[in-house]
């Protein structure tokens, strides 16, 4: 049986625009840097206009780029590149700048849990120029650097007005454990509160997720106070959790709107305002067990870098 060709027959005008698409493309600084590279001479972007084209028009989209937010490409961070092993081969790969953010969010697979949103899972206590913070603001990053440096058997309970920069601060402490390979959590209490509700019917997930909240080497327990109180939330979740945590002395920061005592009292009712002073206190003494109060003050950053 005689082999199927499958070549196309270029018309005169198209073959006219080929060859001037091909000479155009000798000129091009890249295609020269790729043809020396590769060891090939030009007659392979006569050949190939038409793949060179591309490659050069997608390169184009990254002229002047000073990073990911001003990507131009359909998807961020991925460029199309152009290989040689024998033939061309057009493929997508990360930038450099994709690159870099790979290698500064790596750490993050040691988060069991991770509620952060991106924009915070790269940030550093270093990132914070305390010289140009108040002073209030300052002494706050400094004791946290300290205790960075030097774990406490306490954690921090990071509370204050919205938008101060307690998640900021707590996911700093998140990502620098998780830097040294310890397996964190960072747990938005609001959003677990919804999901762990979802697990009920997938009862492995559901134990799962208990158990990396109970056993994490460091574990932040962001915005709590936020959520809706249940008395299932509250005495078979959340209690056995930090009751958990702190007879095996694990490492445990909080952040949130309410101190202590208005934390307390947003415990003390359930989902019917039935009052329960009881199993308030007793959530609140885990809670005093496993941190301390650490007020956070200054301007609203929302919107800002930290």
């Amino acid at each position: 049986m005689e082999a199927v060709k499958w070549s196309v027959e270029l018309n005169e005008q198209q073959l006219k625009e080929k060859q001037e698409l091909a000479a155009k493309l000798k000129q091009h600084p890249l295609v020269q840097k790729f043809l020396q590279q590769n060891q090939l001479d030009s007659s392979w972007v006569d050949r190939y206009p038409y793949r060179f084209h591309q490659w050069i028009e997608q390169l184009s989209l990254c002229q002047n780029c000073t990073g990911l937010t001003q990507c131009r490409q359909k998807q961020t961070g991925q460029v199309l590149d152009l290989t040689y092993s024998g033939f061309l081969t057009l493929q997508v790969r990360p930038c450099r700048y994709a690159k870099e953010r790979q290698q500064a969010e790596k750490h993050v697979q040691a988060y069991r849990i991770n509620d952060l949103p991106q924009r915070l899972w790269s940030v550093s206590i270093t990132d914070i120029n305390i010289d140009q913070e108040e002073p209030a603001y300052a002494l706050a990053v400094a004791k946290i650097s300290q205790a960075l440096l030097a774990p406490q058997e306490k954690g921090f309970y990071l509370f204050g007005a919205p938008g101060v920069g307690k998640t900021y601060l707590a996911a700093c402490a998140c990502n620098s454990f998780a830097r040294q390979g310890k397996r964190v959590v960072f747990v938005h209490v609001p959003t677990m509160a919804s999901r762990i509700k979802g697990l009920l019917d997938d009862r492995d997930s559901f134990e799962d997720e208990l158990y990396e909240m109970k056993r994490a080497d460091f574990a932040v327990f962001d915005d709590i106070g936020a959520e809706s109180v249940t008395s299932w939330l509250r005495d078979e979740v959340l209690l056995p959790i930090f009751n958990e945590r702190m007879d095996a002395q694990k490492l445990t920061w909080f952040t949130s709107n309410e101190n202590f005592d208005s934390l307390e009292n947003h415990y003390m009712y359930n989902q019917k305002s039935e009052k329960e002073e009881l199993k308030a206190v007793r959530i609140m003494e885990r809670i005093k067990a496993l941190s301390k109060e650490m007020k956070i003050t200054g301007k609203n950053r929302r919107n800002t870098s930290i």
